[in-house]
């Protein structure tokens, strides 16, 4: 399953489109590769969406499977996911679901150097591309995925499946000296969430969240935080958006953690003619995001800025979350704040904090200061705890 983490959601990116293998004793067989819309087309039950896509996702009334990853704790994501896919006549059957993003292909790229695909013409690099400042695969995928065109859809985001079929077999071919770099391709993948797996049988469902693949919303008994950013119709503009994380904690005689949590988003690249009738590639356009933040339960909100909605409370998954909604136009910066107390009891002795990343999201730089001391930086590329003497 292909996430597009250009166009950000919950568990990695927007669901494009899937391929499907079959593996046999070591023996790769590829399948199918279709585009979601496929998908969607057959699944004829119309389920109300859910609020949130009701307020921030124009003209779209009911949930659609390509928009069914709202969890960010990707085992329940996929729960609803393939329930309801189950629905559709002729969907595959699979004992595992493996969900990349832009970033694994990418990697790939760089050690194989410039590959071909059956039917789609030219060449797939790693190489910066000038038109986007991104990899020339990412834009290649761009182009034949999402530029507005008047042919029929069918069959524009079944590169999936060849693209993949071409790597593996490129891979398969390359010297044994290039094998550790491609396993290591693997490992940092999953540790920084851009590959995630899910299997139907518990055991070995098991055995992927205790490897670190399965995407989970993991509990934890100190400090807590998770930033999960949704891009509801606002074009590809995570591409080119960058952000930072600062936290202030202090931490009273009561226990009581006081914390005022910064979030900074900046969209230098000038924005693109997204006109529909332009015909043009539309990459950077309005970000439209859809935030919440996830901190440990019971916690309690004192303020919130830089929102285009007033900040609500709910609960999911265990934790708080404070939800809230903003939008990023390009060549723009956007600063978010948040001030809240988390209950007393979480600690004792030395400060812990647990950083979950979202899936999809690159290295963000965190800034962290407790009990008004020294600012310490951190370069978040996975999930992390960090202690802290008081």
């Amino acid at each position: 399953m292909f996430q597009n983490d250009a166009e950000l959601r919950p568990t990695g990116g927007f669901l494009t489109a899937y391929a499907t293998m079959k593996i046999t004793k070591g023996k790769i067989e590829s399948g199918i590769s279709q585009d979601i819309y496929t998908l969607d087309a057959g699944f004829k039950r119309k389920v109300p969406a859910p609020d949130p896509i009701k307020k921030y996702l124009p003209l779209v009334y009911t949930w659609n499977l390509r928009d069914m990853n709202l969890s960010p704790d990707f085992k329940s994501s996929m729960d609803t996911f393939t329930g309801y896919m189950s629905e559709v006549p002729g969907a595959p059957d699979f004992d595992a679901l493996i969900a990349i993003d832009t970033q694994v292909p990418v990697r790939i790229l760089e050690v194989l150097g410039p590959i071909g695909v059956p039917g789609y013409g030219g060449k797939f690099s790693a190489e910066i591309d000038p038109r986007c400042d991104c990899p020339q695969v990412i834009y290649e995928l761009e182009n034949i995925i999402t530029r507005p065109t008047y042919e029929i859809r069918e069959g524009r985001k079944s590169i999936l499946g060849p693209l993949m079929n071409s790597m593996l077999a490129n891979m398969m071919g390359s010297p044994k000296a290039k094998w550790a770099e491609f396993f290591n391709i693997f490992t940092e993948s999953i540790k920084q969430k851009h590959l995630l797996m899910y299997f139907r049988d518990s055991n070995k469902q098991n055995a992927v969240e205790v490897l670190g693949a399965g995407g989970r919303i993991n509990d934890y008994d100190g400090d807590y935080l998770h930033v999960s950013d949704t891009n509801f119709a606002g074009a590809k503009s995570n591409m080119f958006v960058t952000q930072e994380v600062e936290q202030v904690v202090n931490i009273g005689e009561d226990g009581k953690i006081s914390k005022k949590l910064t979030l900074t988003y900046k969209n230098p690249r000038p924005g693109d003619n997204c006109n529909l009738e332009a015909g043009q590639l539309c990459l950077n356009g309005l970000l439209r995001d859809w935030q919440r933040i996830y901190v440990p339960k019971g916690s309690v909100l004192k303020s919130a800025k830089g929102f285009e909605v007033d900040m609500t409370t709910t609960e999911d998954l265990g934790k708080t979350v404070f939800e809230g909604f903003f939008t990023l136009a390009p060549q723009s910066v956007k600063k978010l704040e948040i001030e809240y107390e988390v209950p007393a009891g979480l600690v004792s002795g030395d400060y812990r904090l647990l950083i979950q990343k979202q899936p999809g999201t690159k290295e963000i730089k965190t800034t962290l200061t407790l009990n008004g001391g020294k600012p310490k930086v951190y370069q978040i590329n996975s999930d992390q705890e960090i202690v802290l003497p008081q």
